[in-house]
C-alpha cells in the first residue's frame, strides 16, 4: 500500500470536492505508520481494520470520517472533531476525550472501556448498542441526542447538560446477555441517581 500516493489522491479528491483524485480508504494501518500530516488529513475517509495506540491527538478533524472494526488504545484526543462521523464495531480503550464533538454523528456497536469524556458535545448524536463501561461522563452535553440500548457499566456522570432536552436515551441497566431496559424518563432518573 503506497501511503503516500493515497492520501496525495484523497488531498485531490477533498480539494476539488470530489470531482478529482479518490477519497482515501485506509485498512489494516497503524498509527504509527502515518504521519502528523497524513493525520492531519484524516477527514472525510473511510477507515477500516485499522490501530491507534498511545498517542496524542490535538485538533484532529474526523468530520464525516467512516470508522469499521477499528481500535483505539491509550490515546488522547483534545479538541477532536467526530461531526457527521459514522463509528461502527470500534473498541475505544483507557481514552481521553477531551472537548470533543460528536454533533450529528452515529455510533453502532461500539466499546468503551476506562474512557473520560470530559465537555463533550454529543448534541444531536446517535448511539446504538454501545457499551460504557467505567467510564466518566464529565459535562457531556446530550441535546437532542437519540440514544438506544447503551449500557453504562460502572460508570458514573458529573453535571450531564441538556438531559431533558435529549430526544431519546434508553440505557440498559443490565448486561448485554441479561438486558434491563429503561424508557427514557426512567434512563435521566439513573443518570442523574448516577451523577455528582
Amino acid at each position: 500500500m503506497d501511503l503516500k500516493k493515497l492520501f496525495y489522491e484523497h488531498k485531490k479528491w477533498l480539494e476539488s470536492e470530489g470531482e478529482d483524485g479518490e477519497q482515501l480508504v485506509l485498512e489494516n494501518i497503524c498509527s504509527n505508520q502515518l504521519t502528523n500530516e497524513q493525520v492531519s488529513m484524516l477527514v472525510d475517509s473511510v477507515i477500516t481494520d485499522c490501530t491507534f495506540n498511545c498517542i496524542e491527538y490535538a485538533e484532529i478533524d474526523f468530520y464525516h470520517t467512516e470508522f469499521y472494526s477499528c481500535n483505539f488504545s491509550n490515546v488522547r484526543l483534545l479538541s477532536a472533531q467526530f461531526a457527521k462521523s459514522e463509528i461502527n464495531d470500534t473498541a475505544f480503550i483507557d481514552m481521553v476525550f477531551e472537548n470533543c464533538n460528536f454533533i450529528n454523528a452515529e455510533i453502532f456497536d461500539c466499546v468503551l472501556k476506562n474512557c473520560e469524556l470530559l465537555e463533550v458535545t454529543f448534541a444531536s448524536v446517535g448511539i446504538w448498542n454501545t457499551i460504557f463501561e467505567n467510564c466518566v461522563f464529565n459535562e457531556v452535553d446530550f441535546e437532542n441526542a437519540y440514544i438506544e440500548n447503551m449500557n453504562c457499566l460502572d460508570s458514573h456522570f458529573i453535571n450531564p447538560l441538556n438531559l431533558e432536552k435529549a430526544t431519546k436515551i434508553e440505557l440498559n441497566v443490565g448486561t448485554k446477555e441479561n438486558p434491563v431496559m429503561l424508557n427514557t424518563k426512567d434512563s435521566i432518573e439513573w443518570i442523574m441517581k448516577h451523577s455528582e
